[in-house]
């Protein structure tokens, strides 16, 4: 199980910004999985990868999640972001900090927990 969740560019690693999901590969991948994001793997992988359209689609779903009709859905949602104790603001920034500056030549992410 892996501690910080890092992003890979070029097929290197590189180290993310803040601390927004260190020591909670567990719960990054609830959030994944209650975002409905497809990804390589299962949620006790340390390494990942999610195509960039599924990412983008999980960043507006948190965009907009007060819109959603699915009132399960949602608190599913708000659950695994307060697992994180991190607001939803921040879970979307670092999200679109990973979108942004991943491996511009692939159309998915490369993410790992170390």
């Amino acid at each position: 199980m892996g501690y910080r969740l890092h992003v890979a560019r070029v097929y290197k690693v590189e180290y993310a910004l803040g601390d927004a999901f260190s020591h909670k590969s567990e719960e990054f991948h609830n959030l994944l999985s209650a975002l409905k994001v497809e990804y390589t793997g299962d949620e006790y992988d340390s390494d990942f990868e999610v195509q960039k359209d599924e990412w983008q689609k999980a960043i507006d779903k948190l965009k907009h999640l007060y819109d959603l009709e699915d009132e399960d859905e949602r608190d599913e949602i708000k659950g695994a972001v307060d697992d994180l104790a991190s607001t939803t603001d921040e879970v979307i920034e670092m999200m679109e900090y990973y979108l942004n500056n991943g491996d511009p030549d692939i159309d998915y992410l490369h993410l790992s927990f170390f």
